[in-house]
């Protein structure tokens, strides 16, 4: 096959919860985004594109949880225990190319439709097969990421179920948990329950266009789970702020220093202005009063000179004798 050709693939990765992490999981895997948790890797702009379906008269998962809960003490005569795997989360993955391929043919309201009707087929193949109660589905289309500028979609649904068999009155998730062994009466490598599960998968999701993805047994490797490969991602980002916010705040306490300085500058000058033209007006007052004191001294000069010469007018004039 070329390399650059996309193969479509269907696969399903399965986990199971107890009932103090149960809620959380519903909650975040909650279609309409309206919960308390969210994925790291959900682009809000996308999420009306989202499909949620539950059990019938259940808003949400949690509600659908509550409802089997109590359905499991009518018919056992008591609560389900702390230590019980209440939840079995199936999580089926689907290539985005062939996706498009299904939403080009049929348009995206009936792609997202016919999407949903095969994972209703699909939890009734698994409750026929294995027992388990299907509580919801929750499709995901507003995960992903940025590749050329083009958002690229996770598609994938949360595939919610209860772990109890109604009908046979037993808890299937035990029973699945042995691998067994092979005609070699050797232990499996891949416990086959599992293993069934990823063609029940395949098998609902082929007259769609998709194919099974490649087992263990031939990848040989286990890949990181996108949730922990984005908190990876983000606690690298987180760091990285973190040191930018350090040196923002060393920049800011430089600023703030170099203003404090700036502002002590400024004060600094006003006062030298202050003084400055306290000094020239008591110049301008000296100046005036030093005109004022010449003035002074001329005008008294003058009137002495006056007098002076009168004086001497009067020693010197010629005595008038009589005869």
């Amino acid at each position: 096959m070329n390399k650059h050709q996309k193969k479509a693939f269907a696969s399903v990765r399965t986990k199971y919860y107890k009932a103090d992490k149960a809620y959380n999981i519903l909650d975040h895997s909650n279609a309409n985004r309206n919960g308390f948790t969210c994925s790291a890797n959900v682009n809000p702009k996308f999420s009306h594109d989202n499909v949620s379906l539950y059990a019938k008269g259940c808003k949400n998962g949690a509600e659908a949880l509550n409802k089997a809960c109590a359905r499991y003490k009518e018919v056992t005569g008591k609560k389900a225990r702390k230590d019980f795997n209440l939840l079995f989360e199936h999580i089926v993955i689907l290539t985005e190319c062939q996706y498009i391929k299904i939403e080009k043919k049929y348009g995206k309201s009936e792609a997202k439709q016919l999407l949903v009707n095969y994972l209703l087929k699909y939890a009734v193949q698994i409750k026929k097969e294995f027992g388990f109660e299907p509580l919801g589905i929750d499709l995901h289309l507003d995960e992903g990421r940025y590749e050329g500028g083009r958002f690229v979609r996770n598609i994938h649904a949360h595939v919610s179920f209860f772990n109890y068999d109604f009908k046979n009155k037993v808890a299937p998730l035990r029973h699945l948990m042995a691998k067994g062994k092979n005609s070699k009466s050797r232990t499996n490598q891949l416990n086959p329950n599992f293993e069934k599960m990823q063609d029940i998968v395949a098998n609902t999701f082929k007259p769609l266009g998709f194919e099974r993805g490649e087992s263990k047994n031939v990848t040989g490797r286990k890949h990181l789970q996108k949730e922990k490969f984005v908190k990876e991602k983000l606690n690298e980002m987180t760091q990285t702020v973190e040191v930018l916010n350090t040196r923002n705040q060393e920049l800011e306490s430089q600023l703030t220093s170099q203003k404090l300085k700036s502002d002590q500058l400024s004060n600094e000058i006003q006062i030298q202005e202050t003084k400055k033209n306290w000094l020239e007006s008591k110049i301008s007052n000296l100046t005036n009063m030093a005109d004022e004191l010449e003035l002074a001294i001329k005008k008294r000069c003058k009137r002495t000179l006056s007098f002076i010469s009168r004086k001497v007018a009067n020693t010197y004039k010629s005595p008038t004798f009589k005869r």
